[in-house]
């Protein structure tokens, strides 16, 4: 009587087996989003940040948040092609946008329809310009005004 019913076990798992490993491989490609997601959020910050820092007329903002945008990305995302990065420079804040494509191949999955194909991602970066001398200049009058000294 027991030797029948080992039989439908092995059906049972042949059954579930492709179910279980597509679970398996969307939670890998799900932890793959999650960090290109990430890294594209942190060079959009950075490269901003590099970007609101130059305060000379002469400085070139596009090529410094480029290069910034650029070597924090470089070989680190995992599934995201087709990255761009746009950059908009006014004279309050520096915003850099990052839009890609993550490709999740069509013959990974072991069932047809469940392939995804691409799906974008999109990041933005975005750090206000501010003039350093004047900040500090405001922030000493603020504390001479604090302590009392109602100095100007």
């Amino acid at each position: 009587m027991n030797n029948r019913f080992k039989a439908s076990y092995t059906v049972e798992a042949s059954l579930l087996f492709p179910f279980i490993l597509a679970v398996m491989v969307l939670l890998v490609y799900f932890s793959f989003f999650i960090h290109d997601r990430a890294v594209m959020d942190a060079a959009a910050n950075q490269a901003a940040l590099r970007g609101s820092e130059i305060t000379s007329p002469h400085g070139d903002i596009f090529t410094k948040v480029r290069e910034t945008g650029k070597r924090e990305t470089e070989g680190r995302l995992l599934a995201t092609k087709n990255l761009d990065m746009d950059i908009r420079v006014d004279s309050r804040e520096v915003n850099v946008v990052y839009k890609g494509d993550f490709v999740i191949p069509a013959g990974v999955l072991p069932v047809p329809a469940m392939s995804m194909g691409n799906t974008s991602i999109t990041a933005l970066g975005r750090s206000s310009r501010i003039d350093p001398a004047g900040f500090i200049r405001e922030c000493r009058v603020v504390e001479a005004y604090a302590g009392g000294k109602g100095e100007k």
